[in-house]
């Protein structure tokens, strides 16, 4: 390369978070590409790199750079870009921009003084555009003429050199578009992309939030919430990456919190500037916030001119923080060992008849952690020993000690729970359920309450339904592409019956919520379900809750469901064989038929229903599809690396030797993951598509082993393809295959 060569390193006060335009930064001289005009004032250096990274160039992209200040910006992008066309009207400019380009060597980059508005779609020959001069209205259709079906283009919107605001227009597909301000001052990545970077959201929904957001003048990040496609915590760490803030834990922020530090201010200023104070020392004051741009400048005068250092918490982390300050237990936090002492719990105290306003203040502080930790269910349980509070997250549960509750705390918050579920307080010796509806942190919640009598008092679990956020998709379930393909097609069919089988928790529901989802969106078919309980609200869909003190079960509304002329009729749960029967003879009667069914797999579904007394012939001629599915714990995207495979497992896997290509992964622990390494959770699916050799096997009454035998040799997507295929993707740990599969599972066909 020539002078081109030898430059000064940029200075960059933001992260870059492409590798590529760092080195195409570092790789351009500045210095060989002066202004075209000197009135000009090229991009800096990390606006530069905001408006690239906004662009998103693919390796392979052709580029148009529209009306370029100097060639330094298509030298930039020639490093990252398969091809650039710059088009520069002054043929003067043109030429200058010609000489520029090619004193630096750059081979694949071609200026011309013009280019046409193009119609056909053949001839939408670019990936993306950057134009640095404002798009006026005639400029935009050509521009956008210009584009593949899938591109993207950034132009300006101001007047000034270098222009202060742009615009960005994504295809997301066919038939939608997102358009984006940005604002080059601030230098801040879009909240949008990072969002779909890190796998919270889908494109489509921040296009359809972006719209409603401008709509109703609110802020993006609140639109999301409001739609219930993204969870409060990860909105907020985003948040916090995307302004270069620290993200606060909830648990580190209350063994250090200075009480007498809070005391100094008033509540109604707190709350109103949405912080906490949480420590002073060295000259510098640490607080946390909900709010972003809180004003610091103002706070500094506040605390006599010490540093102000934000840390961005979620509105549900701070309330959470003020629980604990008005229940007392900050000082307990502070004090309060690893692991708590357990407490006798007697089993002959009177228990009180009303609430006691601390033990509802800790019922509702218990309720904001789980949410906060994205808990599925809470389990108090007691024992000789003492109590104790868990946790089940991802699957698994985790003990909280952070409560140290005490003999009269355990029993009046039992009370409590109780009295909310409207079940009778005095009765110890019988299970009890009931169901509470509360808004906890802004969301609101279906708590689904069960009592057990045990030997010393009572446990509980309380199972947390949300009931203002929406279901998966498909796309998101982490359905392998063939799968969810033909889950979709099945779901076109005008009759038949698909199972959903897997073992309590295995997110049976969900994938039908996900198949609902698609239904939903044609208004030519009725839908009608019957759920215990209804976990999820969907427009256009006729959702039906069992109801047992009326007599109305499963098999009786599928019999009336009959009469409402239906086209697809979705079964909560296959209980008992009237419901499998009423099932079968709605799939008979032409109708499509979703419904879940607790089996280990997809064979042991078959021979499932011919336990609960469905003949041979009636589960052959009407069954279409069984999916069968795990829940695997994801690797945290924050923290995923490169992972070395356990040998022992890996022989087990392979008893002949691993492929070469053979890789893992796994995390290391990250603020997003509370250090856990993993974060959520994803299908792993096997499903059995009911053919003619299976449908004979079926109505001869095949033996399971046999069946099971002639799945396998149809190509059927097993249990461990899935997982091994989640593994290699780097979706899931290789530890998680021991518990969704089995000895035999884990075995190759032929040697199982």
């Amino acid at each position: 390369m020539s002078e081109a060569a030898s430059q000064t390193p940029p200075t960059l006060s933001c992260a870059v978070r492409d590798a590529r335009i760092a080195d195409a930064l570092e790789t351009v001289a500045r210095e060989a590409f002066p202004p075209l005009r000197g009135s000009w004032r090229e991009l800096g250096d990390d606006a530069l790199v905001r408006v690239l990274e906004d662009l998103r160039i693919r390796g392979d992209a052709h580029v148009l750079v529209g009306e370029p200040l100097s060639g330094l910006l298509p030298a930039v992008i020639s490093r990252i870009a398969a091809a650039v066309t710059v088009v520069c009207s002054d043929t003067d400019q043109a030429s200058v921009l010609r000489s520029q380009l090619s004193a630096a060597s750059i081979q694949n980059v071609w200026v011309t003084s013009f280019v046409q508005d193009r119609e056909s779609d053949s001839e939408r020959c670019f990936d993306r555009i950057l134009v640095l001069q404002p798009a006026q209205a005639t400029l935009a259709p050509v521009l956008d003429g210009l584009l593949h079906e899938e591109g993207s283009a950034i132009w300006a919107v101001d007047g000034s050199m270098p222009p202060r605001r742009m615009r960005r227009v994504m295809h997301i597909d066919a038939d939608t578009t997102l358009e984006e301000d940005l604002d080059l001052v601030q230098y801040m990545p879009m909240l949008g992309d990072m969002l779909v970077e890190a796998g919270c959201v889908l494109r489509q929904e921040i296009a359809q939030a972006v719209l409603c957001a401008r709509e109703q003048n609110r802020k993006l990040g609140e639109e999301l919430l409001e739609r219930g496609v993204v969870r409060e915590d990860d909105l907020f760490r985003i948040l916090a990456e995307q302004r270069r803030m620290p993200f606060a834990r909830t648990s580190e922020v209350l063994e250090v919190l200075d009480l007498e530090l809070v005391k100094q201010l008033p509540r109604k200023y707190l709350d109103h500037l949405q912080f906490v104070p949480i420590e002073q020392r060295a000259g510098r004051v640490r607080v946390i916030t909900s709010d972003p741009n809180l004003p610091i400048w103002d706070l500094q005068a506040v605390f006599d001119g010490a540093v102000v250092v934000p840390e961005l918490a979620t509105p549900t982390d701070i309330r959470r923080v003020w629980t604990a300050i008005e229940l007392g237990f900050v000082d307990r936090a502070k004090a309060a060992p690893q692991r708590r002492e357990r407490v006798d719990v007697a089993r002959d105290d009177a228990p009180p008849a009303t609430e006691d306003s601390r033990a509802v203040g800790l019922f509702d502080a218990i309720l904001l952690d789980a949410v906060a930790e994205r808990s599925s269910d809470i389990h108090l349980e007691s024992y000789q020993g003492g109590s104790r509070l868990r946790f089940r997250i991802d699957g698994s549960l985790h003990d909280v000690d952070r409560y140290n509750l005490a003999h009269d705390d355990f029993v009046a918050l039992l009370n409590v729970v109780k009295i909310s579920a409207n079940l009778d307080i005095a009765e110890r010796r019988a299970p009890q359920g009931g169901r509470i509806h509360r808004k906890v942190g802004g969301h609101a919640l279906d708590l689904r309450v069960q009592t057990q009598p045990t030997l010393h008092d009572e446990s509980v679990v309380i199972r947390i339904l949300p009931q203002d956020r929406r279901p998966p998709t498909i796309e998101e379930l982490g359905f392998e592409p063939a799968v969810a393909d033909r889950y979709r097609r099945l779901l076109q069919d005008p009759q038949g019956l698909i199972l959903v089988v897997g073992a309590t928790g295995s997110g049976k529901s969900t994938t039908l919520y996900a198949g609902l989802q698609v239904l939903a969106r044609d208004p030519s078919r009725k839908v009608i379900t019957i759920e215990d309980p209804v976990e999820f609200t969907l427009e256009g869909i006729q959702q039906t809750q069992v109801n047992n003190a009326v007599g109305f079960r499963f098999a009786e509304a599928v019999r009336a469901f009959l009469r409402q002329d239906p086209d697809v009729i979705l079964v909560g749960e296959v209980r008992d064989g009237e419901t499998a029967l009423e099932a079968i003879r709605a799939a008979q009667t032409g109708h499509l038929v979703l419904a879940t069914l607790h089996s280990n797999d997809t064979v042991d579904a078959v021979q499932r229903l011919t336990d609960l007394g469905m003949h041979p012939n009636s589960i052959a001629g009407e069954l279409t599809a069984v999916i069968a599915q795990r829940l695997a714990r994801r690797i945290c995207t924050g923290c995923k690396r490169p992972a070395m495979p356990d040998k022992k497992m890996l022989a087990e896997l392979f008893p002949a030797g691993a492929p070469r290509d053979f890789r893992c992964f796994e995390g290391t622990g990250c603020e997003r993951c509370r250090g856990n390494g993993t974060h959520g959770r994803v299908a792993v699916v096997e499903m059995l598509p009911v053919g003619p050799e299976i449908r004979r096997a079926i109505a001869s009454n095949a033996v399971l082993d046999d069946l099971r035998e002639l799945a396998h040799s149809s190509e059927m997507m097993t249990l461990r393809d899935s997982a091994l295929r989640l593994v290699q993707d780097g979706t899931i740990p290789m530890s998680e295959l021991y518990d969704v599969l089995s000895a035999e599972q884990m075995r190759p066909r032929d040697e199982a």
